[in-house]
């Protein structure tokens, strides 16, 4: 028979079951693999690390996780540290996660795959949002390990090929937890410095293993070279090694060297563009010089034909000529008119009656009347005449009877 003065309730029993756990398992370490991941929205994340044989349930708040380099999944091999509780409402113990890290580069691999293909969908790799590289940069900033092999090779480039470019370094880790945090914080301060007018970022390392690159595959180091207005050159690694940050900045280099050359234009490369410009710019200002010319030769003949002084001399020349041609025309008509008045004058010196009467004729007019006599006939005998000749008028009588030719 059970008494019931010696029972407990169900939250005192898993009270004092939660007190055995976090006495005897404050901290501990566990290897497995993440399931039904969960990052809520409030920021803690929740999930359940399992091997072949068991599984227990986790819970890692937002205070810790931030501090995590990379995106778990579901699948991905981890080690996590922390204590042991129990979750009292439904009596379930819990690893109560404050530390998490990759247990092997297969999981590295995972979260770089799982954060490639987030940033890509968000458009962080578009090429809409790559800026372009200025031509002739001024000043340039680097942020790299000034202990590491890329500075010298970095410096040294852009010393030979560039002497006129100022270098400015920012310098930073490039590995270890504290490195990504450090990159966000020089592209930053290249961001905000007023001082220095920066018109090119280089970012870069020597080559590593996908631990030692990590810093460049963390998301915060993604949307800080994403956001920053000046141009960034990511010089991460060897070629065989594509970090996140390569894939985000605006030209991936293979190798820091690289990135040196692709950051200026040589001294020489310069001086052949300067050559080259300055010969297109004499002949380009040779040739408006040319066109001005000849524009200003038209411009003078246009003158020259719109001008007062102009139209005065072009109309003096055009009177000229019409005089000419009026002179030539008066002088045909007149020889026309001669020859035409020439003609009617031996028509008219024909028809004159005084040439008649110098030929031997003569007039004869009935008076009184004095009208010309055209006929005999009607003439009476006795009537008064007037003879006309050339040399003067005579007078007579008209007789029926011939003149007596022996009298005569």
């Amino acid at each position: 028979m059970i008494d019931p003065q010696q029972t407990i309730s169900v939250s005192s029993l898993t009270k004092q079951i939660k007190q055995l756990f976090e006495e005897n398992f404050p901290d501990v370490l566990v290897r497995g693999e993440i399931s039904n991941f969960t990052h809520h929205r409030s920021g803690h994340m929740y999930f359940t690390i399992k091997d072949d044989r068991s599984e227990c349930r986790c819970v890692m708040f937002r205070g810790h996780n931030q501090y995590i380099h990379f995106k778990p999944q579901d699948g991905m091999q981890v080690l996590l540290g922390g204590p042991v509780s129990v979750y009292e409402p439904r009596g379930t113990y819990q690893l109560m996660v404050q530390t998490m890290e990759p247990a092997g580069i297969g999981t590295l691999y995972l979260a770089f795959e799982a954060l490639k293909k987030q940033l890509s969908e968000e458009g962080l790799f578009s090429e809409k949002y790559k800026k372009n590289l200025p031509k002739y940069p001024k000043s340039i900033g680097v942020i790299t390990s000034e202990d590491g092999a890329a500075l010298r090779d970095i410096l040294q480039i852009l010393k030979r090929r560039a002497p006129y470019v100022n270098i400015f370094l920012r310098p930073t880790l490039v590995q270890g937890d504290q490195a990504a945090e450090d990159i966000v914080n020089a592209v930053q301060t290249f961001e905000d410095n007023n001082a220095v007018d920066i018109d090119l970022i280089i970012l870069g390392r020597g080559g590593g293993s996908l631990e030692d690159l990590w810093p460049f595959n963390e998301e915060k180091v993604a949307r800080a070279v994403f956001s920053c207005s000046i141009p960034i050159i990511s010089a991460v690694g060897h070629e065989t090694d594509i970090t996140i940050t390569d894939l985000v900045a605006d030209v991936r280099a293979a190798t820091p060297s690289a990135a040196a050359e692709l950051a200026a234009p040589a001294l020489v490369d310069l001086v052949d563009d300067l050559t080259r410009f300055s010969n297109r710019f004499s002949r380009g200002v040779q040739v408006m010089i040319d066109q001005w010319w000849q524009k200003l030769d038209q411009l003078t003949v246009r003158c020259n034909v719109q001008s007062p002084s102009g139209q005065i001399s072009r109309r003096y020349d055009s009177l000229g000529i019409l005089t000419r041609q009026l002179i030539q025309a008066t002088g045909v008509v007149r020889l026309k008119a001669t020859s035409e008045f020439s003609k009617i004058s031996g028509k008219l010196e024909a028809l004159n009656p005084q040439g008649i009467l110098h030929r031997g004729y003569s007039i004869v007019y009935k008076l009184p009347e004095k009208t010309i006599i055209m006929s005999h006939r009607g003439i009476a005998a006795g009537s008064a005449l007037e003879v006309q000749t050339a040399t003067g008028v005579y007078y007579a009588e008209k007789s029926d009877q011939p003149p007596d030719s022996d009298k005569s």
